[in-house]
């Protein structure tokens, strides 16, 4: 693209601005900004970010400039390196998990790996002061699972070496969790469960994090034993082989196209159904022997 010529870049706006009009505005103001600022988020908050705010700053994975240049797979890849610097940076600097949040708000993007922090692990999206957002908290692995399963899932999921998900939503149910139609059935012949699909409205949907990233998933299911529903229980599923990412055999993942408010989330996926391990305190049975039937995610 040729350079502007002289004659372009003398060229001024005409009459005031809409900064200048507000600047101009907010200067008759005897409100003390600062002193309000401070009263509404606290000085320690703001300094806090500020502080944070200049770390990511002088960063160049953090750049967005060229966001909007980018084509979905390249902005996905960037997404991908944004939230390893996260990490990094969590450990160099020792932040806490408020800090960790304040620093995924500043980046003003859900990297690929932000469900499994908020919905995989426990959630760490809490209420931010200098924001308006405030999330209800999810417990998942932390929260809803025993000694053993924290030794097998939780501490390596808090490690980062293995990467879940939260998939609860389906093709005919999202927040409608009775009227979830994935089963969970019990096998008292090896203490084992099977988890079934029957449906296509049963296929698991828009779980973030599953399409690309996820190598296992929480899965809420329907729990069955001896014929008798007992409701909703959520069943943690390896979906992927952890040394080539491949999904496991009768697993099909996909990626049914950009998501709204998670553009760089990867989502789509089908499972076959797999003997595992519910997080329920109660519920412990052998993980990963594999089941005829089908289990559909697709997120």
């Amino acid at each position: 693209m040729p350079t502007n010529p002289d004659w372009v870049k003398a060229l001024k706006p005409s009459g005031p601005q809409g900064s200048e009009l507000l600047k101009k505005e907010r200067d008759q103001s005897n409100i003390d900004v600062d002193g309000l600022n401070y009263f509404l988020h606290t000085k320690d908050e703001i300094e806090r970010r500020d502080r944070i705010l200049a770390i990511l700053e002088n960063d160049p994975v953090f750049d967005k400039s060229q966001n909007y240049f980018d084509g979905r797979m390249e902005r996905f890849e960037t997404s991908l390196r944004r939230a390893k610097r996260l990490r990094q940076l969590t450990v160099q600097h020792s932040w806490s998990s408020d800090e960790f949040n304040m620093a995924n708000e500043l980046i003003s993007e859900s990297t690929p790996y932000r469900l499994h922090d908020s919905m995989f692990l426990v959630s760490i999206i809490s209420h931010v002061p200098w924001t308006s957002h405030t999330d209800t908290r999810q417990i998942t692995l932390r929260d809803q699972g025993t000694p053993e399963q924290h030794e097998h899932f939780l501490k390596r999921a808090q490690k980062m070496e293995i990467i879940g998900c939260y998939a609860q939503t389906e093709l005919g149910h999202g927040s409608n969790v009775r009227g979830l139609e994935t089963l969970a059935i019990w096998n008292a012949d090896d203490k084992t469960f099977t988890i079934h699909s029957p449906h296509l409205t049963a296929s698991k949907w828009w779980i973030g994090t599953l399409g690309r990233t996820a190598n296992h998933a929480v899965v809420m299911a329907q729990l069955v034993i001896e014929g008798k529903p007992y409701g909703p229980h959520p069943f943690c599923v390896q979906i992927r082989d952890l040394k080539t990412h491949d999904p496991l055999p009768g697993i099909h993942v996909g990626d049914h196209g950009p998501k709204f408010g998670f553009k760089y989330g990867l989502n789509f996926s089908n499972l076959s159904a797999c003997k595992l391990t519910g997080i329920a305190p109660w519920i412990t049975v052998s993980c990963c022997s594999t089941r005829s039937k089908c289990l559909t995610l697709l997120c």
